[in-house]
């Protein structure tokens, strides 16, 4: 009873929020500033047992700057939809809406000629990262997972697929691979919970589980991994930064491999706080990732 009920309110939702998006989708873009104030008020109704979650799992050594960082996570989520629905516009009204910085890491990656996995995060706005790494002549094609709501998943999807990025919605390690030793870029976010998918590292000071894809892939294929995240500035504008490409020893194992992924989202999120999506259940069953 209680599925089906969280079920139809998920449906609800949606339904509601496709009929906000046609209406806002229709405005001009000189109303962004005003309708991200509205929209803050509204999420900050509907978001609180997330906020609620992510002031629990927001890491100790946040504590001073912790209703700063949950209130700029709010805006973040708030400013990422609207910069989906508002894409073209903004491009079009900011010549220098996006800036890349680290390209000399791509190009040493795109070199090899054997693919590349960009490692990103649900951070900042990670779907016009995607978006702009089309633009950049990346064949990008994004691992995704359905949502809980069926018309939610193909509503994102069209999104990004209306904008160049094609989804392949599957985890089969076949399917990325072929997609590797075609010389496609393949997008993946990692950062959420494996549980028992995964593998147990350090995150933040705490046992978390993360997934070994980006590794098995990685090494299957012989694709470099380039952590890749995106960024607002404080005048709105989007910058891409590519990091230097990861490197696996021989004699490493696989725990160790994924520490060292772990520990780019965990540098990223912690220069800038705000932009990570806190109230993810990040730690919840680690004990059943490998250990």
């Amino acid at each position: 009873m209680i599925d089906e009920y969280k079920k139809y309110k998920r449906i609800f939702r949606y339904y509601l929020l496709r009929a906000l998006l046609s209406g806002i989708e229709a405005l001009p873009v000189k109303v962004l500033p005003k309708l991200k104030l509205l929209l803050i008020k509204i999420f900050s109704v509907f978001w609180k047992k997330e906020l609620l979650r992510a002031e629990k799992l927001l890491p100790e050594e946040f504590a001073q700057k912790k209703n700063t960082i949950l209130k700029k996570m709010l805006e973040n989520q708030v400013l990422t939809i609207l910069e989906v629905l508002f894409y073209e516009k903004l491009v079009e009204a900011k010549k220098d809406f996006v800036t890349v910085v680290g390209k000399e890491h791509l190009k040493r990656a795109l070199d090899l000629k054997r693919g590349i996995i960009i490692l990103t995060a649900h951070y900042c706005n990670w779907e016009l990262l995607g978006y702009e790494l089309v633009k950049m002549g990346l064949p990008l094609i994004v691992v995704a997972r359905a949502q809980a709501v069926n018309q939610m998943t193909e509503l994102m999807n069209s999104y990004r697929e209306k904008r160049g990025v094609k989804v392949l919605m599957s985890d089969t390690v076949t399917d990325a691979l072929s997609i590797l030793k075609s010389g496609g870029a393949l997008g993946l976010l990692t950062d959420l919970n494996a549980r028992e998918h995964g593998y147990q590292v350090e995150f933040f000071g705490k046992k978390a589980s993360f997934y070994s894809t980006p590794v098995v892939l990685s090494v299957r294929s012989g694709a470099p991994v380039v952590p890749t995240f995106i960024e607002r500035s404080t005048q709105g504008n989007m910058i891409i930064r590519f990091e230097e490409p990861l490197k696996w020893a021989k004699d490493e194992t696989m725990k160790q491999r994924i520490q060292k992924y772990a520990i780019c989202y965990e540098k990223a999120f912690r220069n800038k706080p705000q932009f990570w999506c806190w109230f993810h259940e990040r730690y919840q069953f680690a004990e059943l990732g490998k250990a």
